[in-house]
Parts: C-alpha cells; structure tokens; sequence
C-alpha cells in the first residue's frame, strides 16, 4: 500500500498567532506559533521537548482573523485535532500539521464570503 499524501492542496491564510496544545483536558498546555490555516487543517511550529507525535490526538486552540469588507475580527479555535505529519524546520524546532476535527468557518479561498456568514451566525 502507498503512504498517502497528506499535504494540503488548497488555498491558505498565512499568519502567525499563538498556538496552545495539550495532551490531556485540564493538563498542561504548551505553546506553538500558527504558520497556515484552512477550514480543515492548522500547521504550527512548536519547540522538539513538547512535539506530539503522527497519530496522537491534541487539545487544540488558537485564533485567526476573519477578513471582512469593513472590519476587523477574529474567530476562535478550541477542539482536538489530530497529528498528520511533523516535520524538522531548524534544530529544537518542529512543523506540526494537524488535521482539525471540526471544520471552522473560514475559507482563506473566499474569505468575505465564509467570514460573513459565520459573523452572521454568531451574531
């Protein structure tokens, strides 16, 4: 069987906002920094000590912004996501992608679009 390719193929938000993760509800939380976003995935940078592993499940929360025509706001991430690849970027510092296990309402393709109605949902 061939590995699958687990590598994103569409549009993405690139920013780089805090990234918190745990491994256990009410444990301890380490810090990441968000590196890209699509409505189903997160990639981050987090440091070698804290690094899951491909496969674990993580307590998962950050915050990204929402584009719209005449305001600024941000939308909020709190679930578990799963480890799909880790990867070495420089010594003591590891890319997580993490599949997320609720979808978000943002489309970094149509950002105008999805963050309207999510503000509109919340409203």
């Amino acid at each position: 069987m061939e590995p699958k390719d687990d590598r994103r193929h569409t549009d993405r938000i690139r920013f780089f906002w805090p990234f918190w993760f745990g491994y256990e509800d009410n444990g301890e939380l380490f810090r990441g920094q968000v590196v890209d976003l699509n409505n189903s995935h997160v990639s981050c940078t987090v440091e070698e000590q804290s690094c899951p592993s491909v496969g674990q499940h993580i307590t998962t929360r950050f915050s990204y912004p929402l584009n719209t025509a005449d305001k600024f706001a941000i939308g909020s991430y709190l679930h578990w996501s799963e480890v799909i690849r880790v990867d070495q970027v420089r010594p003591g510092t590891r890319r997580v992608a993490l599949r997320l296990h609720r979808p978000i309402t943002l489309n970094p393709a149509g950002p105008k679009k999805a963050t309207e109605e999510a503000l509109s949902r919340t409203a």
